[in-house]
Formats: structure tokens, sequence, C-alpha cells
């Protein structure tokens, strides 16, 4: 099984934060989020040399010992599917479990992630309401519909009209077996793969009748997209992150 980081893209949202380095790079509790990631990778069991990196913007800044890197050389105008696509010769041969590199997440999500054998399968996270009020004013302005049933993805990706219809907050985790990936592949041999983002490519492969498998996690994670994000957690955490 590998792991696949993707770490493409700039994050202007982070402002002067992202001038000179990826959003990947930015320093949250003391280190980068792209070392968070690592860090929680490797405490769930995998090895260096199994873990890939997906590199975009400022792809100099990145040079982890040891790990693969692939390279989307069009970042700015391309999406996470087609960065995704990188590395698609680790997702045609194996099981490989995707990471966002702009959340700090719990190695049991991991763990539960490599233990299923689900062709495809996502986390998400129960405490999102919390978190979102933290964050927005209107929680309802930034969250997109989840709904699930029975263990498995019903709806993903569009904006909802009341708190019911999220049931929950997609992650930035996957799992992908070969298999699965071939589901995804069958969906963006177009132009459609240059655009498209994650949950849209999930809404689509639910659409095209595959299932999707849920996993509830109630552990710690946090999404790092703004400025105010990383001056946030810091405060909320004391500045130091105390899970993996």
């Amino acid at each position: 099984m590998k792991a696949i980081i993707l770490a493409a893209g700039r994050g202007s949202r982070m402002e002067m934060l992202t001038d000179d380095k990826p959003k990947c790079q930015v320093t949250v509790f003391g280190k980068t989020l792209l070392q968070h990631c690592m860090d929680t990778l490797q405490s769930a069991g995998f090895s260096v040399k199994d873990i890939g990196i997906v590199t975009g913007y400022r792809k100099e800044a990145i040079s982890e010992q040891g790990v693969r890197l692939f390279w989307n050389s069009r970042w700015s105008t391309t999406n996470m599917v087609y960065t995704l696509t990188k590395a698609r010769k680790w997702l045609e041969q194996e099981p490989c479990i995707v990471c966002y590199s702009d959340v700090i997440f719990h190695k049991n999500v991991i763990l539960r992630l490599k233990q299923c054998q689900d062709d495809i399968a996502i986390p998400y996270f129960t405490g999102y309401w919390d978190l979102w009020s933290k964050r927005f004013s209107n929680p309802l302005d930034d969250l997109e519909v989840f709904r699930h049933a029975g263990g498995k993805l019903v709806e993903i990706g569009r904006k909802p009209e009341c708190k019911d219809q999220v049931q929950g907050q997609y992650m930035g985790l996957l799992r992908f077996s070969p298999f699965g990936w071939r589901q995804v592949e069958k969906l963006i041999d177009s132009p459609l793969v240059e655009k498209i983002d994650m949950t849209t490519l999930l809404q689509k492969l639910l659409e095209n009748g595959n299932i999707i498998y849920v996993y509830a996690s109630h552990e710690p994670w946090l999404e790092c997209d703004t400025a105010q994000d990383v001056h946030l957690y810091e405060q909320m955490y004391g500045g130091s992150w105390p899970f993996i």
C-alpha cells in the first residue's frame, strides 16, 4: 500500500504566507503542514519509501528525503483531481491512501483506511459544526452537502440548504484500490479532468453507480485554508497539536 500527498497548490487564501512557498510548507504548531502529514502517515505504519508527494507551485521547496516526488507542471490552471493523476502509476498498481496536504488529522483515521478492503472509501469528520462555527459566522456558507446511509455515501458536494443535509465533513482523505481507481479513470478521460474537484468527482462516481464507503471519524481534525485558520488553531490548542 502507498500513500499519496497532494501538495501542488499555492493556497492563495493564505495571503503572504505562501508568497515564496507552497501551502503545504506553511507552519502550524511549530512544523509545516506537510511535516504533520508525513509524521502521521509514518505513525500509522507507512515507510518513507511508500509515501509519494505530488508537487506543483514552488516544487523546489519540497525535498523530503526518501519520498517519491511527482510533479503537476500545470498546477496554476488545474485542480485536485488532475494533480492526483500525476501519481496514476501508483494508483494502478496497489491500494493507495490519498491525503490533502492542508489538513491535520489523527493516525487512527489512516489505520481505519488501511484496514478496510473497500475499492473507494472516505472518512468523514463528525465534529464539523463546532469547528466551522469558529471559522465562519454562518457555517453553511462554506459547508457542502454530505449525506450517507448504511455506511455508504449518498450525496456530496452541492451547497446545503440546511444543516440536516450535512451529516459530516469530507476530510481530504481517500482510499482507492486499483479497481476503484479504474472507475475514476473511466470518468476523467476527457477535458473534464483539468477542472474537476474531488467532491465533484465523488458525486459523479455515485451517479455512475459506484459505491463509496464512509467511516465516521470522531478524532480531532483541522482544515488549514486561510491565514486566519492558522491563527485560530494556534489559539485553540495553545500553540501545539497534542494528537497524531
